[in-house]
């Protein structure tokens, strides 16, 4: 495979195809500009035998870009992604073509509509057809997970359907198979390891996790967005983005995502409990695997074992029938408030800062919050943050931190009271010091003359950020996070 050119095309021409244009020396020929994306463009296009082609490459967006070397590097990474992954399921890749200055991807052409397209012109789907499309993309995805990829991406507008007739018996009458497409965000993973991915989100799709540049991914992470897939199945309705479902239960402790039952009445009470399990805010309250998740809605581990796909009868086995094993149909544990209130997004272990607050040791409070600060972003070697690390603090944590403080000092000390007097002093850095006690007379205070009780003024803990300047960063995340 030749090597990625070191070249960026932000003072070039823009490279955009018109139909009749020959790729390859003529072995392929444009036809037209097939829907656009994010980041890639594809084409419709023949080859030699006169057989239909899609060609995907960068849009003209990404070749402007001054880091366009790394986008094809990136483009490369989803190839060998699709490479990894042959399934029934998943749009087939065909060749790897280098048409100067872009690397391009030759699939198979799918001609059919997108699931987001299907649900715009015919409303919400029966529950019988979406779970049948929601089954194959679930076996698909069993297989990426295998190949250690997260798709990262799944949503009604990344599935298309494959079927031989347009009319819509030919869909009704299971001929229409689901298609995974768009692998351009797809990531190795370790399951439940705390790793570093840009944030690209589809927004009512993504888990709250993907908005976090360092979170603990798994499974898990796709597991919410076919759940979302399906609550939009079945709604025709986008669900809530998960940053405001969560921002919503750190204000008010209700969750702003609308049941699916209350939009459309005639979905089964299984797949509406499924849906909503799949959808819960936190990874840990989420079935951990697609085969987990599958279950709870009559869909066998079997059904995505060795990747088949069987129509299995849900009447007679009992490894998937309720009324057959009971133990299918307990209920998850239900998340508690502490839960809530101290997730983190990492997996950090709040229970010491909360036992040191409980018994009033507030200088070793202080310095644990300052450990914790370095370990949510693995930098305890390194001992201090940088400034784009503070801005991308991931919210969940600096609640977790801020409501434990809150709570065992009566809402005298943690980060939301300090945010509110940095405001208040309109950000003056020096009015601020002396508001809350870290400046006395012109003179900023050594850590160990700070006071490490609750006769401190208010604001007064945690320190951290005081050393550095950090705080302006800091206020400006807490802000972002609502607190």
């Amino acid at each position: 495979m030749k090597s990625v050119k070191k070249r960026s095309l932000a003072k070039s021409k823009t490279i955009l195809w018109e139909p009749g244009q020959k790729l390859q020396g003529g072995r392929y020929v444009i036809e037209k500009k097939l829907r656009p994306g994010g980041f890639g463009a594809t084409y419709l296009a023949r080859d030699e035998r006169g057989n239909a082609v899609a060609i995907k490459t960068a849009n003209e967006k990404v070749q402007q870009r001054r880091d366009f070397a790394k986008c094809q590097q990136d483009f490369l990474n989803e190839v060998l992604c699709l490479a990894k992954c042959s399934h029934p399921h998943i749009v087939r890749a065909n060749e790897l073509i280098y048409e100067e200055p872009l690397w391009c991807l030759v699939m198979e052409y799918i001609e059919g509509s997108n699931l987001d397209r299907l649900v715009e012109n015919e409303g919400f789907l029966p529950e019988a057809e979406a779970l049948r499309y929601i089954r194959q993309i679930g076996s698909a995805i069993a297989l990426v997970h295998e190949r250690g990829l997260l798709h990262r991406d799944i949503k009604p507008l990344n599935i298309l359907l494959r079927c031989e007739s347009e009319e819509e018996e030919a869909r009704r009458s299971l001929q229409a198979e689901a298609v995974l497409i768009d692998f351009g965000l797809a990531r190795s993973f370790s399951q439940n390891s705390a790793q570093v991915q840009e944030p690209y989100i589809s927004k009512g799709y993504a888990p709250i996790e993907q908005y976090d540049k360092r979170a603990l991914r798994g499974t898990y992470t796709d597991v919410y967005a076919l759940a979302a897939t399906l609550y939009s199945l079945l709604t025709a309705t986008t669900p809530e983005p998960a940053k405001l479902r969560d921002r919503s239960w750190a204000k008010e402790q209700k969750d702003s995502l609308v049941p699916p039952q209350q939009i459309n009445i005639d979905i089964s009470d299984r797949v509406s409990s499924a849906i909503l399990k799949g959808m819960a805010i936190e990874p840990e309250h989420r079935p951990q695997t697609v085969a987990d998740w599958l279950q709870l809605l009559d869909i066998s581990r079997a059904c995505i074992a060795h990747h088949a796909n069987p129509e299995i009868n849900l009447e007679t086995n009992p490894e998937i029938n309720p009324e057959l094993n009971p133990n299918l149909a307990e209920e998850a544990a239900p998340e508690t408030d502490n839960s809530r209130l101290w997730s983190s997004a990492v997996g950090m272990d709040y229970s010491k800062l909360r036992d040191l607050l409980e018994l009033g040791q507030w200088q070793e409070a202080d310095r644990e919050t300052a450990a914790i600060m370095l370990a949510v972003w693995g930098k305890e070697k390194d001992g201090r943050l940088r400034g784009a690390e503070v801005k991308d603090f991931p919210c969940r944590d600096l609640r977790a931190i801020d409501r434990l403080w809150l709570e065992y000092s009566n809402d005298r000390f943690g980060f939301s009271v300090q945010n509110r007097i940095w405001r208040n002093l309109d950000k003056d850095y020096e009015q601020f010091g002396d508001a809350i006690g870290w400046r006395v007379g012109n003179s900023w205070l050594p850590y160990s003359e700070l006071t490490f009780d609750t006769s401190a003024p208010e604001g007064h803990l945690p320190s951290w950020g005081r050393r550095g300047r950090l705080w302006s960063l800091l206020g400006s995340r807490v802000k972002n996070c609502g607190l």
